[in-house]
């Protein structure tokens, strides 16, 4: 009878979930996997930090709207991926991180590496398991995915020790898999008389507004959400995640739901009532109260666990978000909508938009040192619909935040409500190996370029083309304002970050001038080399 081993059997049942790309760095307890893997034409990207690795699943999985896979070996590979993993829980992005281990027999005799990798990730997963019986490594792997997808997204980990990657089975013993049998299928429908009160309350609302969050990114399509703002006229904003979901240049879209980056949305305080498409109160939206304590709230959302955390809501609707949508818009169009009830609001929000964009293109000067604004209004003219844009963390970036517009879903990613650093550059690398014809840029500040930079390495070896447009003030800015506001002392270190591009094989350029950006961000696009560094020299006297 044919024969197969463990490995192998794990690695088809990561093909049946449409698996094409894994990122790892390789490793003793995971090397069955990786000839696997080979054997099977599953394309390994292998990074120089197992943390970046990590980010770039995460990355893959955000910009595709599908689950990607991170594959490490057990121990110190483990413990260095899971360094992107409160990130990535975080964010609820469908990662599915895999772990190599020593022998079974082994566990729990100080064996090789041995740590506890399934009390390390339970914290900041959905779901983490070992697998201890080699029949089970189809359902095990059934269950990691439908638990990643399945609900509010998020990351899962499966440990599989190498006695089970090294095992042979026979083929004819093991039940037929077929992902569609281990988890729901279909779209869970909105109670349809919660969706009729949904409906009655956003038809008689003066200031009504949507927002859309995370989840939505996994099951909302473009035209759903559009049809719904079209249909009743109701101003959207998107969110994390859902950026871009409706196109920012949409008459009816506004933008960044948040208030800090978007003044616009100050004007949640006003709302009477709101529709909250995934969308959690947490502590960005001071756990609703951003809302006046008069608006009617209406919370859609695939966890019941979420409905009603942190203040009551009118109506609560545990379903698809993509269902609920499409089921709200036919409710509103079957009882014709007053849209001019609203066209007061629309207008008040315009005027706040227009002055809100008057306002970032006035910092655009010209003058040297250059503001952060030079540099984004400089690059909006080279970026198309198709243009994937990945903005890091820190003070540099929060600028390009609240300027460039979100086009279209994936393509407008920040690294999340974690606010940690450093994984832009893994996340542009993921968005290229996606959209391999769409133009990739990551913004950076010097601060947040340093913890994943030898990726460049990466870059050239996997044929990755990015652009990185890189603040450098040689300070930590953010954090640099707060010290001199207590009056104590601070120092900066000058560092040559446009060199490390250069260093790795690739293209590098040196930019401290307004003029001086615009010839490097055209010639960037022109060059043969493998991406480029365009560092740029910013005031750090100027904080968002």
């Amino acid at each position: 009878m044919p024969k197969l081993t463990g490995a192998h059997l794990f690695v088809r049942c990561l093909k049946m979930e449409g698996i094409e790309k894994v990122f790892t760095i390789v490793g003793d307890t995971i090397l069955p996997l990786v000839d696997a893997a080979e054997d099977e034409g599953i394309q390994f990207i292998d990074a120089r930090h197992e943390g970046a690795a990590l980010h770039m699943a995460d990355g893959y999985a955000r910009i595709t709207g599908k689950p990607a896979v991170g594959m490490f070996t057990g121990g110190p590979g483990f413990s260095n991926a899971i360094s992107a993993l409160p990130a990535i829980y975080t964010s609820e992005s469908p990662v599915v991180f895999i772990a190599g281990a020593a022998p079974m027999p082994e566990h729990g005799m100080t064996a090789f590496q041995e740590i506890d990798q399934i009390g390390m990730t339970t914290p900041v997963t959905k779901g983490s398991w070992m697998i201890h019986d080699k029949t089970r490594i189809p359902e095990m792997v059934a269950t990691a995915f439908r638990t990643a997808m399945t609900g509010r997204p998020g990351p899962v980990h499966l440990t599989l020790p190498i006695d089970l990657q090294e095992v042979e089975l026979s083929e004819e013993d093991l039940p037929q898999y077929m992902p569609q049998e281990y988890r729901p299928m279909g779209k869970p429908q909105g109670d349809p008389e919660l969706i009729e009160q949904a409906a009655s309350l956003l038809k008689g609302a003066k200031k009504p507004i949507i927002i859309a969050g995370n989840p939505a990114r996994y099951t909302v399509e473009s035209e759903q959400l559009q049809e719904l703002a079209e249909s009743t006229g109701i101003p959207v904003f998107t969110v994390e995640q859902a950026r871009g979901l409706l196109d920012d240049n949409h008459p009816l879209c506004f933008g960044y739901a948040d208030g800090g980056l978007n003044p616009t949305a100050r004007r949640f305080r006003e709302a009477d009532v709101v529709l909250l498409l995934g969308r959690r109160l947490d502590h960005r939206y001071r756990y609703g109260g951003v809302f006046s304590d008069s608006a009617k709230l209406i919370q859609a959302d695939p966890s019941s666990a979420e409905i009603g955390r942190n203040r009551g809501v009118a109506v609560g609707i545990e379903a698809d978000l993509g269902a609920v949508v499409e089921q709200i818009s036919a409710a509103c169009k079957a009882s014709s909508v007053s849209k001019e009830n609203i066209s007061g609001w629309i207008e008040t929000l315009n005027q706040d938009a227009s002055a809100w964009e008057a306002e970032l293109r006035s910092h655009a000067t010209g003058q040297e040192p250059m503001h952060p604004l030079d540099v984004y209004t400089g690059l909006e003219q080279h970026l198309n619909d198709d243009s994937v844009i990945v903005m890091d963390g820190g003070d540099y970036v929060q600028w390009g935040r609240s300027f460039l517009k979100a086009r279209k879903p994936g393509r407008h990613q920040r690294l999340g409500p974690l606010s940690h650093l450093g994984g832009a550059i893994p996340y542009a690398m993921a968005a290229k190996l996606a959209y391999p014809d769409s133009n990739v840029i990551a913004f950076s500040g010097d601060g947040a370029f340093g913890f994943y930079s030898m990726e460049y390495d990466t870059c050239i070896r996997h044929n990755i083309n990015i652009t990185t447009v890189l603040g450098n003030d040689h300070t930590w800015g953010i954090d640099n304002t707060f010290q001199k506001s207590l009056l104590r002392p601070s120092s900066c270190h000058r560092f040559k970050t446009h060199t490390v591009r250069q260093s790795s094989g690739g293209d590098r350029r040196l930019r401290g001038t307004c003029r001086k950006t615009e010839r490097c961000w055209t010639s960037s696009r022109k060059s043969s080399l493998l991406g480029s560094s365009c560092a740029s020299r910013c005031s750090n006297s100027i904080r968002s």
